[in-house]
C-alpha cells in the first residue's frame, strides 16, 4: 500500500493554520528522515519560502504554487486528506465543501463555517497536543492509509450549483431580471472576487442580466497602499458612492429602467458608506452579504472563538474585541469602527434582506446590529466546478 496522500490548498498563512502545517512536517522529520505521507501544496503566500526549503528536504513534499482548481483536481487521486487546520473563525468552509464534493474528508477544527464539513473522528478541536502543530501531528500518526470516503462527497449535495440557483429565485422573486454586483474590487484578487464572479456567470446561466460595479485593485506598491489604507478611504469616499449613483443613473435610462436587485457583497475594504447610502433614490431590491467578519469584529483574522465577537455593535465593545494596549492599533481600531457604524446605519435604512454564508451567523449579525430575525437568511456558497 502506498504512503497517505495529503492535499492543502489556500493561501500560506498563519490565519490558514499553514504554519500548524509546515511545524507538523518538521516534528515527522525528527522523527525519521523518510515522511510517512505525501503532501501536496497548491497556494501562495508569505510562507512560500519555507516551504520551498522543506520540498529540498523532503521528497514527499510538493509544492505547486498558486493553481486553478482543474490543475489540483488532477491530484486528487494522489490523497486521502484535505487539510484545514486555521484554529480561527471561518464564515463558510468552500475550500473544505470542495475536498468534500470530491470524496476527500477534511482535517480542520469544526467550529464556524468549517463545523458541517468536519467529522468528530478529523477535529481537532479534540485532538490532544499543547498547540495545533502537536495536535495535528497526534491526528496524522492515528489515520489509515485508505479512509472510508463512502458518502463524503453527499455531503456536498446541499451545496451544489442547481440547489443555489433554485434558492436565489425564492429569494430574489419572479419580478428580478437585471442585477447589479457590487464589491470593493471586482479582479480575481481573493475568494469574495472569485466569489462575486462566478456567481456572475452563475446568474448569467440562469438568464439574468448581470453587472459588476468595484473598482480594479492595481498591483504593485499602489494597490497595497489601497488595501492598507481602506478603511480611512472608505470613512470618506463620496467619490465611489457618486460613481455608483451615477452608473445606476446610466443603466436606467440605457436599459429601460434601473436594475431590479442590487447585491452588496463588499464595502468595507474600499466602497464605504456612501455606496449604500447613494442607493436610496433607486427603487430595487436591496441585499447585502456578509462574506468576512470584519463588520462585526476589528481583528477578523484574529478570531478563533465565536464569543470574541462582543455584542451590540457599540465603540466600547468594539475597543475591548481589539484586545490591545498599543495606541497604534487603537487608533486604526478607532477609524475602522467609525467606517463601520456609517456602514452599520446605511445598511439598516436601506438594505432589505441580510444574507449570511452560514447558519452560526445569523445570530451574529442580529445580536450585533439589531437587525430582526426575520430580515436575515442563510445563503451558503456553493461548490466551485
Amino acid at each position: 500500500m502506498g504512503k497517505l496522500g495529503l492535499l492543502y490548498f489556500g493561501r500560506l498563512e498563519r490565519e490558514k493554520g499553514f504554519d500548524a502545517i509546515l511545524q507538523m512536517i518538521e516534528m515527522f522529520g525528527k522523527e525519521k528522515k523518510e515522511l510517512p505521507f505525501e503532501i501536496f501544496v497548491f497556494g501562495d503566500g508569505s510562507y512560500a519560502d519555507q516551504l520551498k526549503s522543506l520540498t529540498l528536504t523532503h521528497k514527499e513534499v510538493h509544492y505547486f504554487g498558486r493553481q486553478n482548481l482543474e490543475t489540483i483536481k488532477r491530484y486528487i487521486p494522489n490523497c486521502q486528506y484535505c487539510l484545514m487546520p486555521s484554529s480561527f473563525l471561518e464564515t463558510f468552509g468552500l475550500t473544505a465543501l470542495t475536498a468534500l464534493s470530491r470524496g476527500l474528508p477534511v482535517i480542520g477544527f469544526a467550529k464556524g463555517g468549517l463545523a458541517p464539513f468536519v467529522a468528530p473522528e478529523l477535529d481537532l478541536t479534540l485532538e490532544y497536543g499543547r498547540n495545533d502543530a502537536e495536535k495535528l501531528f497526534h491526528l496524522i500518526k492515528k489515520l489509515p492509509n485508505a479512509p472510508l470516503t463512502k458518502g463524503v462527497a453527499k455531503r456536498g449535495d446541499l451545496y451544489s450549483v442547481q440547489i443555489r440557483k433554485e434558492k436565489f429565485k425564492t429569494l430574489a422573486g419572479p419580478d428580478v431580471k437585471k442585477i447589479l454586483l457590487v464589491s470593493d474590487f471586482k479582479n480575481r484578487i481573493g475568494g469574495i472576487e472569485s466569489y462575486i464572479l462566478d456567481a456572475k456567470d452563475i446568474l448569467e446561466s440562469m438568464g439574468y442580466q448581470v453587472e459588476l460595479f468595484g473598482s480594479k485593485l492595481p498591483s504593485g506598491l499602489r494597490g497595497k497602499l489601497m488595501k492598507y489604507l481602506g478603511m480611512l478611504i472608505a470613512i470618506c469616499n463620496d467619490r465611489q458612492g457618486l460613481r455608483l449613483f451615477f452608473k445606476l443613473r446610466k443603466y436606467k435610462f440605457t436599459r429601460g429602467g434601473g436594475p431590479d436587485l442590487i447585491r452588496y457583497h463588499s464595502v468595507l475594504r474600499h466602497l464605504g458608506w456612501e455606496s449604500i447610502r447613494w442607493s436610496q433614490f433607486f427603487p430595487a431590491k436591496k441585499r447585502m452579504m456578509y462574506h468576512d467578519f470584519g463588520y462585526v469584529h476589528p481583528f477578523p483574522h484574529a478570531l478563533t472563538h465565536v464569543h470574541q465577537i462582543k455584542t451590540p455593535f457599540t465603540l466600547k465593545h468594539f475597543l475591548q474585541s481589539a484586545n490591545t494596549r498599543n495606541p497604534l492599533k487603537l487608533l486604526a481600531v478607532l477609524f475602522k469602527y467609525c467606517s463601520v457604524a456609517l456602514i452599520k446605519n446605511q445598511l439598516k435604512k436601506r438594505i432589505d434582506l441580510h444574507l449570511v454564508p452560514s447558519e452560526f451567523m445569523t445570530d451574529i449579525i442580529h445580536k450585533s446590529y439589531k437587525i430582526s430575525p426575520d430580515k436575515i437568511k442563510a445563503f451558503p456558497h456553493f461548490i466551485q466546478n
